[in-house]
């Protein structure tokens, strides 16, 4: 073979490898998309299962609903158990909500899902956020939570 054929045949064997690398580059790009996607979803559908099984909680235990329901609009109102059992409920909501944010944080929950939290959290759309009581009994909490989080429910709130 002459060195020109040999230089053609290089040349092609080269175009094909990089075209080889190319193909096996966008079919990456593609599966980590939609790897993305899946763990996204999933994602949302455990942090909506603690939410619904957290509501159901709430509202299957009467002196739990009767705590909440108070605690919600004036929790200097409950007596020492409601008290208690309102900080219990008011916890298990932060850590819930922070744990969301952490999932956003982290990438494995999409800024379309976190919207809605931040709204739940925030009240950045009339009619939702969270309640009188929750948001004073704050201060309680903040101690469990991390800082990150704390700092984004700080300006949020304007505490």
């Amino acid at each position: 073979m002459s060195d020109w054929g040999s230089a053609k045949l290089k040349a092609f064997i080269e175009i094909g490898g990089a075209a080889s690398v190319l193909v096996g580059l966008i079919f990456v790009g593609a599966e980590l998309r939609q790897n993305t996607a899946a763990v996204e979803a999933a994602t949302f559908q455990s942090l909506t299962d603690a939410s619904s099984d957290w509501l159901m909680m709430v509202a299957a235990d009467p002196e739990l609903l009767r705590a909440w329901t108070i605690g919600s609009t004036d929790p200097e109102q409950l007596d020492a158990a409601d008290s208690t059992r309102y900080f219990l409920v008011t916890r298990s909501f932060w850590v819930r909500m922070q744990n969301v944010y952490s999932q956003w944080e982290r990438g494995t929950l999409g800024d379309d899902y976190w919207q809605f939290y931040d709204e739940v959290i925030c009240g950045r759309n009339a009619g939702a956020g969270l309640s009188k009581g929750n948001i004073a009994t704050f201060d309680q909490h903040k101690n469990v939570l991390s800082d990150g989080f704390v700092e984004y429910l700080d300006d949020c709130l304007n505490l």
